[in-house]
């Protein structure tokens, strides 16, 4: 018999191991802390254009002989927001041999999105944490239990992420074209790397450093985040945009950096950028998705 019950403190510690446990199959030794964890499920700062869109949450455990064996957290979006109407499961997490404790929260979040009178589902999956945005390969029986309950992949997000060291990634040296110089600035998301040609951008990317927000974090300590990588047209395939991630390469060791992580979305992965990752040793880690529900908008 699966026993359902909010979320409170008292489940925690056995909550995070659940989290935690699925986290570190996506990224290799990443995990959260019990304080970081329990903030996250009151308001998610670093969404801060969605999050502040949010009028309901609920968090739910599915406990078998005193054991949280499945968890998840729901969210319901106002109706004077983009997202009117739309309820989702931020993520639904389950041991794979409790299938049944599964069914049974997912059962739960289903009656709970019929109580809020949702007219479109969604299960976007990701866990508070940098380049997680859905739910990954790597968890068949959590893809497996939300295909049971009718939803299906949402085409439109569908990335892979992949991940590495920065140990033997060589200098960038001189710049492969004449005249093109290195300009750091700040970006949109960290420490922005431009490469310039006759003071025009021809091929940037953005880089972050501390992905511990501030030590909240500390199993991310030495990761870093690559993003916003981009070369123009007219000067790709001449080594201008390795160049520049060799610099951001250099500036993350520079802030005691080893490990680094990036999301691909599937049209860049078609594009070639896979091809280019891996020639920095960065290989795929996970493919990740989101899942909708069938109701209409």
């Amino acid at each position: 018999m699966v026993q359902i019950a909010p979320l409170d403190r008292s489940h925690l510690p056995q909550v995070l191991a659940l989290v935690n446990s699925h986290l570190s199959t996506v990224i290799p030794g990443w995990g959260l802390t019990a304080e970081y964890f329990w903030e996250r499920l009151q308001s998610e700062p670093q969404e801060y254009i969605t999050d502040p869109w949010v009028v309901e949450r609920r968090s739910i455990v599915g406990i078998v002989r005193d054991r949280v064996c499945a968890a998840a957290h729901l969210l319901r979006y106002g109706d004077d927001t983009r997202w009117k109407g739309v309820g989702d499961i931020a993520w639904i997490l389950f041991w794979p041999k409790e299938r049944e404790a599964g069914e049974a929260v997912m059962t739960e979040c289903r009656h709970q999105m019929n109580d809020w009178q949702v007219v479109d589902e969604q299960i976007s999956g990701p866990l508070p944490v940098p380049a997680c945005v859905g739910i990954p390969d790597v968890w068949p029986h959590i893809s497996g239990l939300i295909e049971q309950f009718g939803y299906s992949a949402n085409e439109d997000i569908d990335e892979s992420v992949y991940g590495g060291t920065l140990k033997k990634i060589a200098a960038p040296g001189e710049p492969p074209v004449k005249g093109v110089t290195i300009q750091r600035d700040v970006g949109d998301f960290g420490t922005r790397l431009v490469a310039r040609l006759d003071g025009n951008d021809i091929a940037h990317c953005e880089c972050i450093s501390d992905l511990t927000q501030g030590g909240q974090l500390p199993a991310l300590a030495g990761w870093a985040e690559l993003s916003e990588v981009e070369t123009s047209e007219t000067m790709r395939n001449q080594g201008v945009g390795s160049w520049v991630v060799g610099h951001a390469v250099e500036w993350l060791r520079l802030a005691r950096c080893d490990r680094i992580v990036l999301s691909v979305d599937r049209d860049d992965e078609k594009a070639g950028a896979g091809r280019f990752y891996q020639r920095f040793g960065w290989l795929p880690l996970v493919r990740q998705k989101h899942w909708r529900g069938q109701k209409e908008k």
